[in-house]
This record gives structure tokens, C-alpha cells and sequence, in this order.
């Protein structure tokens, strides 16, 4: 929905110049994405990860006053709403950070479940937050679409028995394989849910 990767990039590169006293690129940091951030604050700073999560959370909230949401995609959540499809989101992000987007771009009421990697023993690619998501909607898994842009994302559809869609237009060179479907665009992704 949003492109947050490049300014969470940029708060993972602070605190860790901050408290690690050292210099990480782009791929370092894409390399630590996948658990929670207080998993990874935890596993890299031990008892200081409280303290850097903090000064993480500071940095993501400003974050917010550099990012955008399209207005297709808005038109899209809006239009699926009209057609009484329920909408989920399943993140390996934490409530905190989850929360902070949701509320800065007034998203929270547009979907009816948030599963956190908080509220899972595992977070994607294990299907855990997507099979939460369809029985906290009464909805089976055959009658779902996971849209995603990892392969986090792809692999836990398949675990969960969900279709999925990737979504690639925040994506550089994103992996993509035969056996799902693919959406470079907003406007691809609406006539693959709606047409």
C-alpha cells in the first residue's frame, strides 16, 4: 500500500550507527528484515534493545511526514468496501509501528482484521498470520487473495492454501516465478481483484 522501506531502511541505519557505532547499506539492512524489530533489536543489542526501539519508533513516527499513499490504491480499498469484500492486513511488523502508519494515513477503519507479528508464534513466511486473519473473517482460504510484494509473502500464501497476487511496483528486480499472479501496477492489480 505505502513504500515504507526506504524510511525504515533509514531508522534501522541510524540507530544502529546510534548505538552500534556502525555503518550499514541498504542490502545489510534488507538482510535483517523478516522477525519483528524487537526481535531483531533484541538479538543485536541485547539489554539496550528497549532503548533502541524507542529511539526506532521516534525515527519511524517521524518517518511518516516523508511518505504518500496513492490515491488508486485508496480508490481501490474504497471500491472493494463497496463491494462488501472484508480486508485484513498480515504484517511482520509489530503493533507499534503497524499502528503509526495506520493511524497517520486515517487507514484503520478501512480493514476489519490486523494481525501483527505480535499475534502469531511465527511471523511470514509461516502462514500462521494469514490462516488467523481468515478465521477471525469466517472466510476460507479458497476464497481469499493474499497481495504481497516479498516472497514472505508469496511462500506464506502457499502455506496458508491462498491465492496470491504480487504486488512489484515498490519492488526493484523483484523475484518472480510462474505460479502466481503479478501486478507492476495499481491499475493491474484492480483488474486482477475486480474484473
Amino acid at each position: 500500500m505505502i513504500d515504507t522501506v526506504p524510511m525504515i531502511t533509514r531508522c534501522f541505519q541510524y540507530v544502529f550507527s546510534k548505538y552500534g557505532h556502525k555503518a550499514l547499506s541498504d542490502t545489510d539492512v534488507h538482510a535483517l528484515f523478516g522477525p519483528a524489530e524487537s526481535v531483531i533489536f533484541s538479538r543485536e543489542f541485547g539489554d539496550r534493545w528497549p532503548e533502541v526501539l524507542t529511539t526506532y519508533l521516534q525515527c519511524y513516527r517521524q518517518g511518516h511526514a516523508t511518505l504518500s499513499m496513492s490515491e488508486d490504491m485508496m480508490h481501490l480499498m474504497k471500491e472493494l468496501h463497496g463491494y462488501g469484500s472484508k480486508l485484513a492486513i498480515v504484517t511482520n511488523k509489530e503493533r507499534d509501528t503497524t499502528d503509526i502508519t495506520l493511524n497517520h494515513f486515517d487507514l484503520a477503519q478501512m480493514f476489519d482484521v490486523v494481525v501483527t507479528a505480535e499475534d502469531v508464534p511465527q511471523p511470514k513466511p509461516q502462514p500462521y498470520g494469514i490462516l488467523s486473519a481468515l478465521k477471525a473473517l469466517a472466510v476460507d482460504s479458497s476464497r481469499a487473495v493474499l497481495v504481497g510484494d516479498t516472497m514472505n509473502d508469496v511462500n506464506a500464501a502457499h502455506a496458508a492454501g491462498v491465492a496470491v497476487i504480487q504486488g512489484t511496483w515498490f519492488v526493484p528486480n523483484p523475484p518472480l516465478a510462474r505460479g502466481w499472479m503479478v501486478a507492476d501496477t495499481i491499475k493491474v492489480l484492480r483488474q486482477l481483484l475486480l474484473d
